[in-house]
Protein backbone atom coordinates (compact mmCIF):
# COMPACT_ATOMS: atom_id res chain seq x y z
CA UNK A 1 0.00 0.00 0.00
CA UNK A 2 2.80 2.15 1.02
CA UNK A 3 4.21 2.04 -2.56
CA UNK A 4 1.05 3.32 -4.08
CA UNK A 5 1.43 6.97 -2.70
CA UNK A 6 2.25 9.17 -5.08
CA UNK A 7 5.09 11.93 -5.45
CA UNK A 8 2.32 14.73 -3.76
CA UNK A 9 1.34 12.32 -1.08
CA UNK A 10 5.10 11.29 -0.37
CA UNK A 11 6.15 15.17 0.36
CA UNK A 12 3.46 15.98 2.01
CA UNK A 13 3.81 13.39 4.26
CA UNK A 14 7.66 13.76 4.55
CA UNK A 15 6.80 17.36 4.99
CA UNK A 16 4.21 16.65 7.76
CA UNK A 17 6.59 14.63 9.92
CA UNK A 18 9.35 16.67 9.62
CA UNK A 19 7.31 19.55 11.10
CA UNK A 20 6.10 17.25 13.96
CA UNK A 21 9.30 16.21 15.05
CA UNK A 22 10.46 19.84 15.06
CA UNK A 23 7.90 21.67 16.80
CA UNK A 24 5.32 18.84 18.45
CA UNK A 25 2.42 20.45 17.28
CA UNK A 26 -0.22 18.62 15.27
CA UNK A 27 0.25 20.00 11.75
CA UNK A 28 -2.51 21.78 9.55
CA UNK A 29 -3.35 21.74 6.10
CA UNK A 30 -2.30 25.91 5.52
CA UNK A 31 1.43 25.32 6.86
CA UNK A 32 1.82 22.38 5.29
CA UNK A 33 0.81 24.17 1.81
CA UNK A 34 3.80 26.75 2.91
CA UNK A 35 6.34 24.04 3.37
CA UNK A 36 6.17 21.28 1.48
CA UNK A 37 7.62 22.64 -0.88
CA UNK A 38 4.40 22.09 -3.57
CA UNK A 39 3.08 24.45 -5.65
CA UNK A 40 -0.67 24.04 -4.37
CA UNK A 41 -3.42 25.03 -2.46
CA UNK A 42 -3.70 24.58 0.55
CA UNK A 43 -7.27 22.76 -0.33
CA UNK A 44 -5.20 20.53 -2.34
CA UNK A 45 -2.84 19.48 0.66
CA UNK A 46 -5.87 19.03 2.80
CA UNK A 47 -7.46 16.48 0.23
CA UNK A 48 -4.07 14.56 0.17
CA UNK A 49 -3.77 15.01 4.27
CA UNK A 50 -7.38 12.89 4.05
CA UNK A 51 -5.92 10.39 1.69
CA UNK A 52 -2.94 9.71 4.20
CA UNK A 53 -5.34 9.52 7.19
CA UNK A 54 -7.48 7.00 4.99
CA UNK A 55 -4.32 4.90 4.88
CA UNK A 56 -3.08 5.11 8.19
CA UNK A 57 -0.45 7.53 8.00
CA UNK A 58 -1.80 10.48 9.89
CA UNK A 59 -4.27 10.97 12.14
CA UNK A 60 -6.27 13.36 14.57
CA UNK A 61 -5.43 14.10 18.35
CA UNK A 62 -8.60 14.63 19.85
CA UNK A 63 -10.17 17.85 18.18
CA UNK A 64 -6.96 18.85 16.64
CA UNK A 65 -7.43 20.80 13.17
CA UNK A 66 -3.92 19.25 12.54
CA UNK A 67 -2.76 16.31 11.59
CA UNK A 68 0.34 13.73 13.66
CA UNK A 69 2.30 10.75 11.97
CA UNK A 70 0.70 7.34 13.48
CA UNK A 71 3.81 4.47 13.92
CA UNK A 72 2.92 3.76 9.93
CA UNK A 73 3.57 6.88 9.02
CA UNK A 74 6.70 7.47 11.03
CA UNK A 75 8.14 3.62 9.39
CA UNK A 76 7.58 4.57 5.98
CA UNK A 77 8.61 8.12 6.64
CA UNK A 78 11.77 6.27 7.92
CA UNK A 79 12.16 3.61 5.42
CA UNK A 80 11.69 4.92 2.10
CA UNK A 81 11.91 8.86 2.60
CA UNK A 82 14.57 9.74 5.43
CA UNK A 83 17.90 10.24 4.23
CA UNK A 84 20.79 8.46 6.31
CA UNK A 85 24.45 9.92 6.46
CA UNK A 86 27.01 8.93 8.17
CA UNK A 87 28.70 10.67 10.81
CA UNK A 88 31.53 12.86 9.46
CA UNK A 89 34.72 11.57 10.10
CA UNK A 90 35.63 14.59 12.77
CA UNK A 91 32.53 13.70 15.12
CA UNK A 92 33.48 9.41 14.89
CA UNK A 93 36.81 10.68 15.66
CA UNK A 94 35.05 12.82 18.85
CA UNK A 95 33.17 9.41 19.68
CA UNK A 96 36.49 7.34 19.60
CA UNK A 97 38.45 9.34 21.70
CA UNK A 98 35.69 9.89 24.34
CA UNK A 99 35.45 6.31 25.19
CA UNK A 100 38.95 5.87 24.65
CA UNK A 101 39.43 7.79 27.87
CA UNK A 102 37.01 5.62 30.20
CA UNK A 103 38.72 2.47 28.92
CA UNK A 104 40.79 1.37 31.61
CA UNK A 105 37.72 0.79 33.45
CA UNK A 106 34.97 -1.18 32.06
CA UNK A 107 31.88 0.41 34.16
CA UNK A 108 32.76 3.64 33.60
CA UNK A 109 33.27 2.70 30.25
CA UNK A 110 29.65 1.65 29.89
CA UNK A 111 28.15 4.94 31.55
CA UNK A 112 30.34 6.84 29.70
CA UNK A 113 28.90 5.41 26.51
CA UNK A 114 25.15 5.85 28.01
CA UNK A 115 25.90 9.64 28.77
CA UNK A 116 27.49 10.11 25.69
CA UNK A 117 24.46 8.63 23.99
CA UNK A 118 21.82 10.91 26.02
CA UNK A 119 23.75 13.92 26.03
CA UNK A 120 24.08 14.05 21.88
CA UNK A 121 20.83 12.86 21.13
CA UNK A 122 19.15 14.48 24.34
CA UNK A 123 16.81 11.21 24.84
CA UNK A 124 17.68 8.16 27.15
CA UNK A 125 21.01 6.23 26.55
CA UNK A 126 21.32 2.72 27.29
CA UNK A 127 23.90 -0.19 27.01
CA UNK A 128 22.89 -3.74 27.85
CA UNK A 129 26.52 -5.50 28.78
CA UNK A 130 26.29 -9.32 27.45
CA UNK A 131 25.50 -12.29 30.05
CA UNK A 132 29.20 -13.10 32.16
CA UNK A 133 28.43 -16.69 31.05
CA UNK A 134 29.54 -15.59 27.14
CA UNK A 135 32.94 -13.90 28.62
CA UNK A 136 36.52 -15.67 28.71
CA UNK A 137 38.64 -16.06 32.08
CA UNK A 138 41.69 -13.39 32.41
CA UNK A 139 42.32 -13.64 35.81
CA UNK A 140 41.18 -15.23 39.44
CA UNK A 141 42.28 -14.12 42.85
CA UNK A 142 41.73 -15.15 46.29
CA UNK A 143 41.52 -13.37 49.77
CA UNK A 144 41.20 -14.29 53.25
CA UNK A 145 38.01 -12.80 54.89
CA UNK A 146 37.63 -15.27 57.90
CA UNK A 147 38.85 -18.58 58.79
CA UNK A 148 37.33 -20.81 56.27
CA UNK A 149 35.79 -17.75 53.56
CA UNK A 150 37.28 -16.80 50.76
CA UNK A 151 36.59 -13.91 48.33
CA UNK A 152 37.63 -15.00 45.06
CA UNK A 153 37.65 -12.13 42.55
CA UNK A 154 37.01 -13.43 38.81
CA UNK A 155 38.16 -10.95 36.36
CA UNK A 156 37.73 -11.44 32.29
CA UNK A 157 39.21 -10.90 29.25
CA UNK A 158 37.08 -7.60 28.85
CA UNK A 159 37.35 -6.05 32.38
CA UNK A 160 34.12 -7.73 33.87
CA UNK A 161 34.76 -8.45 37.65
CA UNK A 162 32.58 -10.78 39.48
CA UNK A 163 32.81 -10.96 43.17
CA UNK A 164 31.94 -14.19 45.54
CA UNK A 165 32.37 -15.10 48.92
CA UNK A 166 33.44 -19.17 49.26
CA UNK A 167 32.66 -21.23 52.26
CA UNK A 168 35.31 -24.08 52.91
CA UNK A 169 35.17 -27.01 54.51
CA UNK A 170 38.76 -26.42 56.28
CA UNK A 171 41.11 -22.99 56.16
CA UNK A 172 43.62 -22.97 53.60
CA UNK A 173 46.50 -21.11 54.53
CA UNK A 174 47.64 -18.04 52.30
CA UNK A 175 50.58 -19.73 50.68
CA UNK A 176 47.96 -22.69 49.32
CA UNK A 177 45.37 -19.78 47.83
CA UNK A 178 47.82 -18.41 46.03
CA UNK A 179 49.05 -21.75 44.21
CA UNK A 180 45.42 -22.58 43.75
CA UNK A 181 45.08 -19.35 42.04
CA UNK A 182 48.00 -19.29 39.94
CA UNK A 183 47.27 -22.90 38.72
CA UNK A 184 43.66 -21.71 37.57
CA UNK A 185 44.84 -18.45 35.85
CA UNK A 186 47.85 -20.51 34.18
CA UNK A 187 45.53 -23.64 33.00
CA UNK A 188 42.36 -20.87 32.06
CA UNK A 189 43.57 -18.07 30.60
CA UNK A 190 41.67 -16.71 27.33
CA UNK A 191 38.81 -19.87 27.82
CA UNK A 192 35.32 -19.19 27.88
CA UNK A 193 33.60 -19.18 30.93
CA UNK A 194 31.04 -21.66 30.58
CA UNK A 195 33.94 -23.82 29.62
CA UNK A 196 35.79 -22.97 32.62
CA UNK A 197 32.99 -23.64 34.51
CA UNK A 198 32.23 -27.28 33.78
CA UNK A 199 35.75 -28.40 33.46
CA UNK A 200 35.85 -27.51 37.48
CA UNK A 201 32.28 -28.76 38.11
CA UNK A 202 33.45 -31.86 37.68
CA UNK A 203 37.25 -31.54 39.22
CA UNK A 204 35.36 -30.14 42.24
CA UNK A 205 34.22 -34.14 42.89
CA UNK A 206 37.79 -34.97 42.80
CA UNK A 207 40.07 -36.28 45.47
CA UNK A 208 39.94 -33.88 48.68
CA UNK A 209 43.04 -32.18 50.39
CA UNK A 210 45.06 -31.86 46.70
CA UNK A 211 45.83 -28.31 45.59
CA UNK A 212 43.95 -29.10 42.08
CA UNK A 213 40.66 -30.03 44.02
CA UNK A 214 40.95 -26.77 46.50
CA UNK A 215 41.23 -24.48 43.28
CA UNK A 216 38.66 -26.37 41.38
CA UNK A 217 36.06 -25.81 44.80
CA UNK A 218 36.94 -22.04 44.93
CA UNK A 219 37.19 -21.84 41.24
CA UNK A 220 33.51 -23.78 40.16
CA UNK A 221 32.25 -21.45 43.09
CA UNK A 222 33.21 -18.40 41.89
CA UNK A 223 32.15 -19.05 38.54
CA UNK A 224 28.06 -20.07 39.87
CA UNK A 225 27.18 -16.33 38.45
CA UNK A 226 23.34 -15.66 37.57
CA UNK A 227 23.03 -15.93 34.15
CA UNK A 228 21.56 -12.22 33.35
CA UNK A 229 22.60 -9.45 31.63
CA UNK A 230 23.95 -5.40 32.96
CA UNK A 231 21.74 -2.41 31.78
CA UNK A 232 23.16 0.83 32.15
CA UNK A 233 20.78 3.90 31.48
CA UNK A 234 21.49 7.62 31.67
CA UNK A 235 19.51 10.76 30.76
CA UNK A 236 16.12 9.84 31.98
CA UNK A 237 15.13 13.37 33.18
CA UNK A 238 15.68 14.12 29.05
CA UNK A 239 11.98 12.74 28.82
CA UNK A 240 10.55 15.50 31.01
CA UNK A 241 11.06 18.07 28.07
CA UNK A 242 9.14 16.27 25.84
CA UNK A 243 5.22 17.71 26.35
CA UNK A 244 3.77 14.61 24.85
CA UNK A 245 4.46 12.22 27.96
CA UNK A 246 3.19 14.63 30.31
CA UNK A 247 -0.76 13.79 29.67
CA UNK A 248 -2.61 11.12 31.19
CA UNK A 249 0.29 9.46 33.63
CA UNK A 250 2.13 8.56 30.37
CA UNK A 251 5.33 10.10 32.21
CA UNK A 252 4.72 8.08 35.76
CA UNK A 253 4.13 4.44 33.21
CA UNK A 254 7.29 5.97 32.13
CA UNK A 255 9.58 6.23 34.42
CA UNK A 256 7.99 3.08 36.33
CA UNK A 257 9.59 0.84 33.20
CA UNK A 258 12.87 3.02 33.33
CA UNK A 259 13.50 1.62 36.88
CA UNK A 260 12.95 -1.45 35.78
CA UNK A 261 15.62 -3.23 34.03
CA UNK A 262 14.21 -6.65 33.72
CA UNK A 263 11.45 -4.65 31.40
CA UNK A 264 13.69 -2.86 29.64
CA UNK A 265 15.89 -5.58 28.71
CA UNK A 266 12.98 -7.39 27.21
CA UNK A 267 12.71 -4.52 24.93
CA UNK A 268 15.73 -4.11 23.60
CA UNK A 269 16.08 -8.10 23.25
CA UNK A 270 12.85 -8.37 21.45
CA UNK A 271 14.78 -5.72 18.43
CA UNK A 272 14.08 -7.50 15.04
CA UNK A 273 17.54 -9.86 15.03
CA UNK A 274 17.60 -9.74 10.89
CA UNK A 275 21.04 -7.38 10.33
CA UNK A 276 22.29 -7.04 14.22
CA UNK A 277 25.78 -6.98 14.12
CA UNK A 278 26.34 -6.88 10.14
CA UNK A 279 28.31 -3.80 8.89
CA UNK A 280 25.52 -2.79 6.51
CA UNK A 281 22.70 -3.06 9.11
CA UNK A 282 23.47 -3.46 12.47
CA UNK A 283 20.61 -0.42 13.77
CA UNK A 284 17.50 -1.42 14.39
CA UNK A 285 14.08 0.45 15.17
CA UNK A 286 11.41 0.10 16.70
CA UNK A 287 8.75 2.76 16.51
CA UNK A 288 5.47 2.97 18.58
CA UNK A 289 3.14 -0.39 19.57
CA UNK A 290 6.66 -2.05 17.62
CA UNK A 291 7.95 -1.66 21.08
CA UNK A 292 5.69 -4.19 22.25
CA UNK A 293 5.29 -2.47 26.03
CA UNK A 294 2.46 -0.65 26.68
CA UNK A 295 4.15 2.14 28.52
CA UNK A 296 6.24 2.52 25.62
CA UNK A 297 3.55 3.23 22.61
CA UNK A 298 4.28 6.46 22.02
CA UNK A 299 8.39 5.74 22.18
CA UNK A 300 10.81 4.45 19.31
CA UNK A 301 13.76 2.42 20.15
CA UNK A 302 16.71 2.31 18.26
CA UNK A 303 19.62 -0.17 19.10
CA UNK A 304 22.68 -1.18 17.87
CA UNK A 305 24.51 -4.06 18.57
CA UNK A 306 28.25 -3.87 19.78
CA UNK A 307 30.89 -6.87 20.13
CA UNK A 308 32.92 -7.69 22.62
CA UNK A 309 36.81 -9.45 22.93
CA UNK A 310 34.94 -12.28 24.01
CA UNK A 311 32.61 -12.50 20.76
CA UNK A 312 29.60 -11.44 23.07
CA UNK A 313 27.13 -9.61 21.63
CA UNK A 314 25.58 -6.57 23.40
CA UNK A 315 23.56 -3.85 22.66
CA UNK A 316 23.70 -0.12 22.47
CA UNK A 317 19.94 2.16 22.54
CA UNK A 318 17.99 5.23 22.39
CA UNK A 319 14.47 5.54 23.32
CA UNK A 320 12.97 9.07 23.04
CA UNK A 321 9.38 10.34 21.62
CA UNK A 322 8.35 8.89 17.89
CA UNK A 323 9.09 12.45 16.62
CA UNK A 324 12.39 11.19 17.22
CA UNK A 325 15.37 12.80 15.35
CA UNK A 326 15.79 9.49 13.10
CA UNK A 327 18.33 11.13 11.10
CA UNK A 328 20.91 12.37 13.60
CA UNK A 329 19.65 9.55 16.04
CA UNK A 330 20.32 6.13 13.99
CA UNK A 331 23.60 7.14 12.60
CA UNK A 332 24.97 8.50 15.90
CA UNK A 333 23.93 5.22 17.77
CA UNK A 334 25.45 3.04 15.09
CA UNK A 335 28.75 5.20 15.09
CA UNK A 336 28.94 4.50 18.87
CA UNK A 337 28.25 0.88 18.87
CA UNK A 338 31.40 0.46 16.35
CA UNK A 339 33.22 2.76 18.48
CA UNK A 340 32.64 0.66 21.70
CA UNK A 341 33.13 -2.83 19.84
CA UNK A 342 36.43 -1.06 18.83
CA UNK A 343 37.65 0.14 22.25
CA UNK A 344 36.50 -3.45 23.76
CA UNK A 345 38.56 -5.08 20.83
CA UNK A 346 41.61 -3.59 22.17
CA UNK A 347 41.63 -4.35 25.67
CA UNK A 348 44.49 -2.15 26.92
CA UNK A 349 44.91 0.97 28.79
CA UNK A 350 45.30 4.06 26.03
CA UNK A 351 48.91 4.96 26.87
CA UNK A 352 49.70 0.82 26.10
CA UNK A 353 47.61 1.74 22.70
CA UNK A 354 50.04 4.18 21.51
CA UNK A 355 52.97 2.03 21.89
CA UNK A 356 51.84 -1.33 20.68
Amino acid sequence: MHSELDARSKQVLKALVRLYIETGAPVGSRVLARECGLDVSAATVRNTVADLEERGLVQSPHTSAGRVPTSRGYRLFVGIMLEMRPLASEEQAQIRDNLYQQASDIYQLYHAVGRLISGRTHYVGLVLVPRLGQGRFRQIQFLTLSRIRILAILVTTTGIVQNRIVELGRAPSESELERAANYLNERFQGRPLTEVKRTLAGEARGEPGTLEALAAEIGWSALDYDEEEELFIEGQGNLLDYPEFTQGGRLRELFEVLEAPEELTRVLEAAPEDGRGEESSGVQLMIGDEVGHEALEDCSVVTASYSTEDDGLGTVAVIGPARMNYAATIPFVDCTARQLSSVLSLNSPPGARDTA
